[in-house]
Protein backbone atom coordinates (compact mmCIF):
# COMPACT_ATOMS: atom_id res chain seq x y z
CA UNK A 1 0.00 0.00 0.00
CA UNK A 2 1.32 3.47 -0.71
CA UNK A 3 2.30 5.76 1.90
CA UNK A 4 -0.34 8.64 0.78
CA UNK A 5 -3.01 6.53 0.86
CA UNK A 6 -3.84 7.60 4.49
CA UNK A 7 -2.24 11.14 3.71
CA UNK A 8 -5.60 12.85 2.71
CA UNK A 9 -7.00 12.48 6.18
CA UNK A 10 -4.00 12.68 8.39
CA UNK A 11 -1.28 15.11 6.41
CA UNK A 12 -1.81 17.38 9.81
CA UNK A 13 -0.25 14.54 11.50
CA UNK A 14 3.00 15.17 9.91
CA UNK A 15 3.55 18.38 10.80
CA UNK A 16 5.52 17.21 13.61
CA UNK A 17 8.23 15.79 11.61
CA UNK A 18 11.66 16.64 12.63
CA UNK A 19 13.63 19.31 11.02
CA UNK A 20 16.14 20.67 13.33
CA UNK A 21 15.16 23.85 14.47
CA UNK A 22 18.64 25.49 13.68
CA UNK A 23 18.17 24.35 10.50
CA UNK A 24 14.84 25.11 9.26
CA UNK A 25 14.44 26.48 5.71
CA UNK A 26 14.74 30.54 4.86
CA UNK A 27 15.25 32.37 2.15
CA UNK A 28 18.98 32.44 3.50
CA UNK A 29 19.30 29.13 2.66
CA UNK A 30 18.03 28.61 -0.44
CA UNK A 31 20.90 28.70 -2.59
CA UNK A 32 23.28 26.83 0.34
CA UNK A 33 20.84 24.73 2.10
CA UNK A 34 21.97 22.97 5.93
CA UNK A 35 18.88 21.07 6.50
CA UNK A 36 18.40 17.46 6.91
CA UNK A 37 14.94 15.79 7.08
CA UNK A 38 13.87 13.47 9.51
CA UNK A 39 10.95 11.54 8.13
CA UNK A 40 9.83 8.13 8.70
CA UNK A 41 13.08 7.27 10.64
CA UNK A 42 14.87 8.00 7.39
CA UNK A 43 17.37 11.45 7.33
CA UNK A 44 17.79 13.34 4.11
CA UNK A 45 20.35 15.89 4.21
CA UNK A 46 20.29 18.71 1.55
CA UNK A 47 23.34 19.39 -0.54
CA UNK A 48 22.55 21.62 -2.73
CA UNK A 49 20.23 23.52 -5.13
CA UNK A 50 19.22 21.81 -8.67
CA UNK A 51 16.48 24.37 -9.64
CA UNK A 52 13.77 26.45 -9.21
CA UNK A 53 10.15 27.61 -10.78
CA UNK A 54 7.60 29.03 -9.34
CA UNK A 55 6.76 28.25 -6.06
CA UNK A 56 9.15 25.66 -5.64
CA UNK A 57 12.99 24.55 -5.21
CA UNK A 58 14.15 21.19 -5.85
CA UNK A 59 17.58 20.16 -3.88
CA UNK A 60 19.78 17.55 -4.01
CA UNK A 61 19.76 15.48 -0.91
CA UNK A 62 21.17 12.16 0.08
CA UNK A 63 19.87 9.93 2.71
CA UNK A 64 21.93 7.75 5.50
CA UNK A 65 23.44 5.06 2.83
CA UNK A 66 24.68 8.15 0.47
CA UNK A 67 21.45 7.36 -1.84
CA UNK A 68 20.61 10.46 -3.58
CA UNK A 69 17.24 11.93 -4.05
CA UNK A 70 15.44 14.96 -5.67
CA UNK A 71 13.81 17.33 -2.88
CA UNK A 72 10.80 19.77 -3.70
CA UNK A 73 10.54 22.45 -1.20
CA UNK A 74 7.44 24.42 -1.49
CA UNK A 75 6.76 27.26 1.00
CA UNK A 76 3.61 28.73 2.32
CA UNK A 77 3.92 31.70 4.22
CA UNK A 78 0.11 32.68 4.26
CA UNK A 79 -2.86 31.06 4.29
CA UNK A 80 -3.04 27.19 3.27
CA UNK A 81 -3.55 27.56 -0.44
CA UNK A 82 0.31 26.62 -1.65
CA UNK A 83 0.41 23.96 0.91
CA UNK A 84 -3.12 22.17 -0.65
CA UNK A 85 -1.74 22.31 -3.99
CA UNK A 86 1.61 21.36 -3.04
CA UNK A 87 -0.34 17.94 -1.29
CA UNK A 88 -2.47 17.77 -4.04
CA UNK A 89 0.57 17.18 -6.46
CA UNK A 90 1.94 14.48 -4.23
CA UNK A 91 -1.36 12.71 -4.09
CA UNK A 92 -2.07 12.76 -7.57
CA UNK A 93 1.07 11.91 -8.55
CA UNK A 94 1.16 8.71 -6.21
CA UNK A 95 -2.23 7.20 -7.73
CA UNK A 96 -0.29 6.46 -11.08
CA UNK A 97 1.74 4.03 -10.82
CA UNK A 98 3.82 3.52 -13.60
CA UNK A 99 7.32 3.02 -14.84
CA UNK A 100 7.35 6.60 -17.18
CA UNK A 101 5.76 8.37 -13.97
CA UNK A 102 7.96 10.04 -11.37
CA UNK A 103 7.28 8.45 -7.88
CA UNK A 104 6.50 10.15 -4.32
CA UNK A 105 9.37 8.31 -2.28
CA UNK A 106 8.23 10.27 1.24
CA UNK A 107 6.43 13.23 1.95
CA UNK A 108 6.62 15.95 5.41
CA UNK A 109 5.36 19.04 6.05
CA UNK A 110 7.06 21.52 8.56
CA UNK A 111 5.88 24.48 10.65
CA UNK A 112 8.51 26.48 10.85
CA UNK A 113 9.43 29.06 13.95
CA UNK A 114 7.97 32.34 12.13
CA UNK A 115 4.55 30.61 11.81
CA UNK A 116 5.13 29.25 7.87
CA UNK A 117 5.09 25.97 6.94
CA UNK A 118 7.48 24.51 4.07
CA UNK A 119 6.24 21.13 2.20
CA UNK A 120 9.05 18.76 1.19
CA UNK A 121 8.31 16.11 -1.42
CA UNK A 122 11.27 13.26 -1.55
CA UNK A 123 11.64 11.92 -5.10
CA UNK A 124 14.12 9.87 -6.41
CA UNK A 125 16.83 11.93 -8.37
CA UNK A 126 17.80 11.33 -11.86
CA UNK A 127 21.65 12.19 -12.46
CA UNK A 128 20.98 12.47 -16.35
CA UNK A 129 18.46 15.32 -15.93
CA UNK A 130 15.46 15.80 -18.51
CA UNK A 131 14.79 16.05 -22.47
CA UNK A 132 14.99 19.83 -22.37
CA UNK A 133 18.31 19.02 -21.16
CA UNK A 134 19.25 16.53 -23.77
CA UNK A 135 18.21 19.21 -26.55
CA UNK A 136 20.27 21.86 -25.39
CA UNK A 137 23.48 19.49 -25.52
CA UNK A 138 22.72 18.39 -28.61
CA UNK A 139 21.55 22.02 -29.75
CA UNK A 140 25.39 23.65 -28.47
CA UNK A 141 27.00 19.93 -30.31
CA UNK A 142 24.95 20.51 -33.54
CA UNK A 143 24.23 16.90 -32.99
CA UNK A 144 20.58 15.34 -33.41
CA UNK A 145 18.79 12.07 -31.86
CA UNK A 146 18.61 9.38 -34.57
CA UNK A 147 14.97 8.73 -35.78
CA UNK A 148 14.87 5.20 -34.04
CA UNK A 149 15.87 6.15 -30.72
CA UNK A 150 13.89 9.36 -30.22
CA UNK A 151 10.86 7.45 -31.35
CA UNK A 152 11.46 5.18 -28.86
CA UNK A 153 12.25 7.53 -26.01
CA UNK A 154 9.15 9.39 -27.22
CA UNK A 155 6.82 6.04 -27.27
CA UNK A 156 7.85 5.78 -23.34
CA UNK A 157 6.33 9.25 -22.90
CA UNK A 158 3.16 8.21 -24.49
CA UNK A 159 3.22 5.00 -22.06
CA UNK A 160 3.03 7.29 -19.33
CA UNK A 161 -0.05 9.30 -20.88
CA UNK A 162 -1.72 6.55 -21.78
CA UNK A 163 -1.44 5.13 -17.91
CA UNK A 164 -3.37 8.58 -17.04
CA UNK A 165 -5.94 8.00 -20.05
CA UNK A 166 -6.72 4.77 -18.89
CA UNK A 167 -6.59 5.63 -15.29
CA UNK A 168 -9.94 3.90 -13.27
CA UNK A 169 -10.69 4.12 -9.39
CA UNK A 170 -10.73 1.91 -6.64
CA UNK A 171 -14.23 0.53 -7.95
CA UNK A 172 -13.03 0.09 -11.73
CA UNK A 173 -14.76 3.57 -13.24
CA UNK A 174 -12.75 5.24 -15.65
CA UNK A 175 -11.81 8.33 -15.07
CA UNK A 176 -9.34 9.58 -17.66
CA UNK A 177 -6.95 12.09 -16.83
CA UNK A 178 -4.88 14.55 -18.17
CA UNK A 179 -1.29 15.59 -17.25
CA UNK A 180 -1.74 19.20 -19.00
CA UNK A 181 2.04 20.28 -19.04
CA UNK A 182 3.63 17.64 -21.16
CA UNK A 183 7.13 19.47 -22.29
CA UNK A 184 10.33 18.10 -22.41
CA UNK A 185 11.56 19.72 -19.39
CA UNK A 186 8.81 17.47 -17.66
CA UNK A 187 10.26 14.23 -18.89
CA UNK A 188 12.94 12.76 -17.00
CA UNK A 189 15.57 10.30 -18.10
CA UNK A 190 16.82 7.48 -16.21
CA UNK A 191 20.98 7.22 -15.67
CA UNK A 192 20.86 4.62 -19.09
CA UNK A 193 18.99 7.27 -21.28
CA UNK A 194 16.42 4.36 -22.13
CA UNK A 195 13.52 5.04 -19.74
CA UNK A 196 11.65 8.78 -20.02
CA UNK A 197 9.78 9.33 -16.77
CA UNK A 198 6.68 11.86 -16.76
CA UNK A 199 7.12 14.59 -13.80
CA UNK A 200 5.35 17.60 -12.25
CA UNK A 201 1.51 16.81 -11.85
CA UNK A 202 0.49 20.20 -10.44
CA UNK A 203 -1.27 21.27 -13.29
CA UNK A 204 -2.60 17.53 -13.74
CA UNK A 205 -6.84 17.03 -13.63
CA UNK A 206 -9.54 14.85 -14.26
CA UNK A 207 -9.60 15.02 -18.31
CA UNK A 208 -13.15 15.49 -19.60
CA UNK A 209 -14.36 19.06 -18.63
CA UNK A 210 -18.16 20.09 -19.80
CA UNK A 211 -17.72 23.96 -20.73
CA UNK A 212 -21.77 24.81 -19.80
CA UNK A 213 -21.28 28.19 -19.99
CA UNK A 214 -18.82 31.15 -20.29
CA UNK A 215 -18.31 31.52 -16.66
CA UNK A 216 -16.78 28.06 -17.15
CA UNK A 217 -14.92 28.61 -20.15
CA UNK A 218 -12.87 31.54 -18.61
CA UNK A 219 -12.20 29.52 -15.80
CA UNK A 220 -10.77 26.82 -17.57
CA UNK A 221 -8.79 29.42 -19.59
CA UNK A 222 -7.37 31.31 -17.03
CA UNK A 223 -5.95 27.81 -15.57
CA UNK A 224 -4.74 26.66 -18.35
CA UNK A 225 -3.01 30.56 -18.89
CA UNK A 226 -1.93 29.76 -15.53
CA UNK A 227 -0.53 25.88 -15.39
CA UNK A 228 0.05 24.84 -18.71
CA UNK A 229 3.36 26.04 -20.97
CA UNK A 230 2.25 28.47 -23.86
CA UNK A 231 4.37 26.90 -26.09
CA UNK A 232 2.59 23.23 -25.87
CA UNK A 233 -0.48 23.90 -24.97
CA UNK A 234 -3.55 22.68 -27.11
CA UNK A 235 -5.69 25.42 -29.08
CA UNK A 236 -8.77 24.49 -27.27
CA UNK A 237 -6.75 25.73 -24.13
CA UNK A 238 -6.28 28.84 -25.54
CA UNK A 239 -10.01 29.69 -26.48
CA UNK A 240 -12.34 27.87 -24.44
CA UNK A 241 -15.64 27.67 -26.29
CA UNK A 242 -19.08 27.08 -24.34
CA UNK A 243 -21.16 23.86 -25.74
CA UNK A 244 -16.97 21.75 -26.12
CA UNK A 245 -15.69 19.64 -23.65
CA UNK A 246 -12.37 19.25 -22.99
CA UNK A 247 -10.65 16.34 -23.18
CA UNK A 248 -7.12 13.87 -22.53
CA UNK A 249 -6.24 14.91 -26.10
CA UNK A 250 -4.95 18.34 -24.68
CA UNK A 251 -2.29 16.02 -24.16
CA UNK A 252 -2.06 14.59 -27.47
CA UNK A 253 -0.91 18.14 -28.78
CA UNK A 254 1.74 18.41 -26.10
CA UNK A 255 3.24 15.27 -27.33
CA UNK A 256 3.15 16.40 -30.83
CA UNK A 257 5.18 19.27 -30.04
CA UNK A 258 7.15 17.76 -27.63
CA UNK A 259 8.39 15.19 -30.64
CA UNK A 260 8.79 18.35 -32.73
CA UNK A 261 10.58 20.18 -29.95
CA UNK A 262 13.07 17.15 -29.28
CA UNK A 263 14.05 16.26 -33.14
CA UNK A 264 14.49 20.02 -34.14
CA UNK A 265 15.69 21.68 -31.21
CA UNK A 266 12.32 23.80 -30.07
CA UNK A 267 8.82 23.60 -30.30
CA UNK A 268 6.84 24.14 -33.61
CA UNK A 269 5.15 27.12 -32.71
CA UNK A 270 7.97 28.96 -31.11
CA UNK A 271 10.03 27.94 -34.13
CA UNK A 272 7.84 29.54 -36.51
CA UNK A 273 7.34 33.09 -34.31
CA UNK A 274 11.34 33.18 -33.88
CA UNK A 275 11.50 32.80 -37.91
CA UNK A 276 8.79 34.82 -38.84
CA UNK A 277 7.64 36.99 -36.35
CA UNK A 278 4.09 37.43 -34.78
CA UNK A 279 2.53 36.28 -31.39
CA UNK A 280 2.77 32.98 -29.96
CA UNK A 281 -1.02 32.02 -29.48
CA UNK A 282 -2.09 33.09 -32.57
CA UNK A 283 0.78 30.54 -34.17
CA UNK A 284 -1.11 27.76 -32.22
CA UNK A 285 -5.14 28.93 -33.12
CA UNK A 286 -4.19 28.92 -37.03
CA UNK A 287 -1.71 25.80 -37.02
CA UNK A 288 1.12 28.14 -38.81
CA UNK A 289 4.04 25.57 -37.97
CA UNK A 290 6.46 23.92 -40.69
CA UNK A 291 9.22 21.64 -40.71
CA UNK A 292 12.97 22.67 -41.65
CA UNK A 293 13.64 21.64 -45.46
CA UNK A 294 16.83 20.24 -44.51
CA UNK A 295 15.54 17.23 -41.97
CA UNK A 296 17.57 14.33 -40.55
CA UNK A 297 13.51 12.73 -39.59
CA UNK A 298 11.63 10.48 -42.38
CA UNK A 299 8.35 11.40 -44.05
CA UNK A 300 6.44 9.10 -42.07
CA UNK A 301 8.23 10.76 -38.90
CA UNK A 302 6.79 13.97 -39.67
CA UNK A 303 3.46 12.75 -41.01
CA UNK A 304 2.80 11.46 -37.19
CA UNK A 305 3.79 14.92 -35.96
CA UNK A 306 0.95 16.49 -37.67
CA UNK A 307 -1.35 14.02 -37.02
CA UNK A 308 -0.89 15.24 -33.42
CA UNK A 309 -1.31 18.59 -34.27
CA UNK A 310 -5.13 18.48 -35.93
CA UNK A 311 -6.53 21.57 -34.55
CA UNK A 312 -9.88 20.08 -34.07
CA UNK A 313 -9.34 17.57 -31.19
CA UNK A 314 -12.35 15.85 -32.12
CA UNK A 315 -10.20 14.63 -35.22
CA UNK A 316 -7.12 14.56 -32.94
CA UNK A 317 -5.94 10.99 -32.47
CA UNK A 318 -6.23 9.48 -29.02
CA UNK A 319 -3.74 8.22 -26.91
CA UNK A 320 -4.01 4.89 -27.58
CA UNK A 321 -4.07 5.21 -31.32
CA UNK A 322 -0.71 7.49 -31.07
CA UNK A 323 0.83 4.35 -29.61
CA UNK A 324 -0.56 1.98 -32.08
CA UNK A 325 1.25 3.85 -35.20
CA UNK A 326 4.32 4.32 -33.18
CA UNK A 327 4.35 0.75 -32.55
CA UNK A 328 3.72 0.09 -36.47
CA UNK A 329 6.85 2.23 -37.08
CA UNK A 330 9.15 0.84 -34.37
CA UNK A 331 8.83 -3.26 -35.75
CA UNK A 332 9.55 -2.43 -39.59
Amino acid sequence: MSFLNNLVDSFQSVVESVVEPSQSFSSSTASVPNITLKINGRNFRLTRLLGEGGFALVYLAEDDNKDLFAVKVIRCKTGNEVVEKAKREAIITDRFQHENIIKIVDMCLIKEEDGSKTVYIIMPFYKRGNLQDLMNSNNCQGKHLPERHLLTLFRGVCQGVLALSNYKTKTGRHIPWAHRDIKPANVLLSDDYKVPILMDFGSALPARIEILDRKIAMAEQDNAAENCSMPYRAPELFDVKVGTTLTEKVDVWSLGCTLFAMAYGESPFEMTVNQQGGALPLAVLNRQFYFPHQSHYSRQFQDLISWMLTSDPKSRPDITKVVEVLDGILTE
